[in-house]
């Protein structure tokens, strides 16, 4: 099988960086040549540069997304090709191309869309979804992160593979901080009113603006508590990042949470948020890494995909 690859922007945000070398590494691995639209456009950007962006700029964006259709159009498709979408979430000008020329089957992962909380697209989420569904109707099968997601996009070729162990180096640091908060600072990501209480609780809630993903991990690393108020979340990473560097999360009992941390580090109100901190800064409590977010069960992630496509 050979699977042609339409990555996003590769950025240093998060793990899109690597997904982009990793998923196809993957696909090889499982004994299928891959194509990569536009890996060497990328490729020339960084050896020039030597680095990449924490976003995406919309210019380079496009850019990379222009050069993956020149490359699509002057592919010869072949019988048994399969297209594999990195992100559903922008379908941006690439998905015109595939109404004109399409292989046989096509797959995509899709990490959010526009009706996610918050979301920077939020007031044109009406027309902006409508785009996102009529685009993954084109899909054979749509990857997501967790069954909340899959609930909310209510599209019907869905398949929840959750997501794979991030690629991180693991710290160990004496605990300098009782409570952090290390989500973009927006009102998707943080409930200002909710961290106000817990400072009038229990002190100063620490919130570092590390500019290195390496610092992100050792600001983790450094505090007790990674308290997560995020009205919306399609997976919950940051949750896997604290206990991966020993830092027990206390999320809200609402989105993916459920489905990946046990029911002690979930709250429902200020209240049981407030219970929650106490039981932890007042005993040695430690968090292991629940069966769904182990090394080896996240990384059926790859399976799941690639047995999907082959079928």
């Amino acid at each position: 099988m050979r699977i042609i690859y339409v990555p996003q922007y590769p950025t240093s945000m998060r793990y899109q960086e690597w997904w982009f070398w990793k998923l196809p590494e993957e696909f090889r691995k499982a004994g299928h040549e891959v194509v990569t639209l536009g890996e060497s456009h990328v490729n020339n950007y960084m050896s020039k540069r030597g680095h990449l962006d924490m976003f995406a700029p919309a210019d380079l964006a496009i850019e990379l997304e222009t050069e993956q259709i020149k490359e699509y159009i002057l592919l010869d498709l072949k019988k048994d090709d399969v297209l594999f979408w990195s992100d559903l979430s922008f379908p941006g000008v690439f998905g015109t191309a595939l109404f004109h020329k399409r292989p046989s089957k096509m797959f995509a992962f899709c990490h959010a869309t526009s009706i996610n909380k918050g979301d920077y697209y939020s007031k044109y989420k009406s027309e902006k979804f409508m785009i996102e569904t009529a685009f993954a109707k084109s899909f054979d099968k749509v990857f997501v992160g967790s069954k909340y997601h899959q609930d909310k996009l209510g599209w019907n070729n869905t398949v929840v593979t959750y997501l794979p162990f991030p690629p991180i180096a693991l710290q160990s640091k004496i605990k300098s901080y009782n409570i952090i908060s290390a989500s973009r600072p927006n009102p998707q990501k943080v409930d200002l009113y909710l961290e106000g209480i817990v400072e009038e609780e229990f002190g100063k809630v620490y919130r570092p603006t590390p500019t290195t993903w390496e610092g992100y991990f050792s600001n983790l690393a450094k505090s007790k508590i990674l308290l997560i108020t995020s009205h919306e979340d399609t997976f919950g990473y940051q949750i896997v990042d604290a206990i991966l560097n020993g830092c027990i999360p206390i999320a809200r009992n609402s989105l993916a949470y459920p489905e990946i941390i046990p029911r002690e580090y979930l709250y429902n109100d200020k209240n049981e948020l407030i219970i929650r901190i106490n039981c932890i800064l007042n005993s040695d409590a430690q968090v292991s890494l629940p069966k769904i977010l182990c090394q080896d069960e996240m990384n059926n992630f790859y399976n799941k995909i690639i047995n999907e496509m082959e079928e």
